[in-house]
């Protein structure tokens, strides 16, 4: 009997840990930097540094050390970016998410590379394809974001 339970108790565990890897990616594994959380809740909390309203929800600034007790405070994320403070190499964070490279974009100063992965929740389309991970290279600045980059980057 205590084995049966035991290995039920084990089950559920594995279940609920299988679903919470199957979310969105947690931008801050990626180093510091500055995390953006769009939402359409009004949220408040003393670990957001700046809101900014884009007529259709809200991005929430915090640092990356404090996303996770940020992310708490929301019912429902449309996304998140993280604008991280060290230079990476685009390819690395794609194998580091566990994203495939759709597309790109070169031109301005700008490269733009568009990924997918099954494991994310969230997606959008992208001339017939599914994406749910942009990540903007400027001037060695790096920005990460899914489903893609709300704001300037």
């Amino acid at each position: 009997m205590i084995k049966l339970v035991l290995y039920s108790t084990l089950c559920v565990v594995l279940i609920f840990y299988h679903f919470e890897t199957l979310g969105n990616p947690r931008l801050e594994v990626l180093g510091e930097g500055v995390i953006s959380i769009y939402s359409r809740e009004v949220v408040t909390s003393p670990l957001i540094t700046s809101v900014t309203n884009i007529g259709f929800g809200f991005i929430y600034t915090t640092c990356a050390t404090n996303a996770n007790e940020l992310r708490a405070k929301f019912n429902v994320i449309d996304g998140e970016s993280i604008a991280l403070t060290h230079s990476a190499c685009p390819h690395e964070i794609l194998r580091q998410l566990g994203h495939t490279m759709v597309s790109y974009q070169r031109g301005g100063g700008l490269f733009t590379i568009y990924a997918y992965s099954s494991r994310g929740r969230d997606f959008i389309r992208q001339d017939g394809n599914r994406i749910n991970m942009q990540i903007a290279v400027r001037d060695g600045r790096v920005t990460v974001g899914w489903p893609v980059i709300l704001g300037s980057y």
